[in-house]
């Protein structure tokens, strides 16, 4: 999976569920020093985290990455 396959994952969730957004960005950050590995995260912007967020994170974990929100609240 590329990290722009997982921006079109969570872009199709928010959109089915109506929540607004600003945009999507997405990034592979490598964990040479650790496990020699590495993991997308998709950040959402522009959208302030509600219930949908349990939902949200767990279409990113079953598709094997991550999300995070530039809103906490």
């Amino acid at each position: 999976m590329t990290a722009n396959d997982a921006k079109k994952i969570i872009q199709k969730e928010l959109d089915s569920r109506g929540l607004s957004y600003s945009k999507l960005t997405a990034r592979t950050v490598g964990f040479t020093d650790l496990a020699r590995d590495s993991k997308i995260f998709v950040k959402i912007h522009g959208w302030k985290r509600d219930k949908s967020w349990d939902d949200i994170k767990k279409v990113a974990h079953d598709n094997h990455f991550c999300i995070e929100a530039d809103t906490y609240f």
